[in-house]
């Protein structure tokens, strides 16, 4: 799912059989499907790697809003083969643009200057500008276990546990009626600070070939952060957008 970038998953071979006892004596146990299983049953439905590789870039763009604290803002999205990516956003009157050009992955925030990121964020946004970051990749990572059958934002679903190489976890949800990711949580380092986020995604329709959820929800301690997806656009993206501001071009080390 394209649109779901800032958590991007892959999963792993691993397999990982559990099973739970039934409710009535007697009864027979059950088996989870493997995770491989359950990422391989998302990627095809909505529409594999090979639906994605018919397209070369892809443009989205996202309204944004906080109920609760009454603001809303904009997020536009370009990816472009195989790991050009750029997104600008434009929320309660702060703008914020950063993006990736094949080498350098830079920032530029209100109120700060313009910067390259440091090596641990530039391998988060390549991860996050490759082209099909969204499909399963087990080259990402060490270890994927199904954990049980549970319920997710009102779905039945298969939560599955994802160890990456650089050792951070992941639970993803698989809706167990569609096959659909409906959400995943994780731990994340905002300002400094360790929190648990939990990110919702639902209402998917197909663009391209490609099926995208629509809407998704972030869900923080301190807010809860909608997101919908307002137009998708494939192979309009001019090369020209993933070029290094001048801003950054000036504190490029040669």
């Amino acid at each position: 799912m394209r649109s779901t970038r800032t958590f991007r998953v892959a999963a792993t071979a691993t397999i990982a059989f559990i099973a739970f006892a039934a409710p009535t004596q007697g009864a027979r146990a059950q088996t989870l499907p493997t995770a491989k299983s359950l990422l391989e049953k998302h990627d095809a439905a909505v529409g594999g790697r090979a639906a994605m590789d018919k397209h070369t870039s892809m443009h989205e763009t996202v309204t944004l809003s906080i109920a609760a604290a009454n603001i809303s803002g904009t997020m536009e999205e370009f990816h472009s083969k195989p790991n050009l990516y750029l997104i600008k956003q434009s929320f309660a009157g702060n703008n914020l643009t950063s993006g990736f050009d094949g080498k350098t992955a830079w920032a530029i925030a209100p109120g700060a200057a313009p910067q390259v990121l440091d090596s641990a964020a530039t391998a988060a946004l390549k991860i996050q500008a490759d082209f099909f970051s969204d499909y399963y990749d087990p080259s990402r990572i060490k270890s994927a276990q199904t954990l049980e059958l549970t319920d997710f934002e009102g779905a039945r679903c298969y939560k599955v546990k994802i160890v990456h190489k650089d050792d951070s976890e992941r639970i993803i949800y698989f809706d167990s009626a569609t096959g659909f990711r409906a959400g995943q949580t994780e731990t994340a380092s905002m300002n400094g600070q360790q929190m648990e986020r939990t990110l919702v995604m639902s209402d998917y329709k197909d663009f391209g070939g490609v099926k995208i959820p629509m809407k998704r929800a972030i869900k923080l301690p301190m807010a809860e952060v909608i997101g919908e997806i307002t137009a998708v656009e494939f192979d309009k993206v001019e090369p020209s957008a993933f070029a290094l501001p001048d801003a950054v071009k000036a504190i490029v080390k040669p």
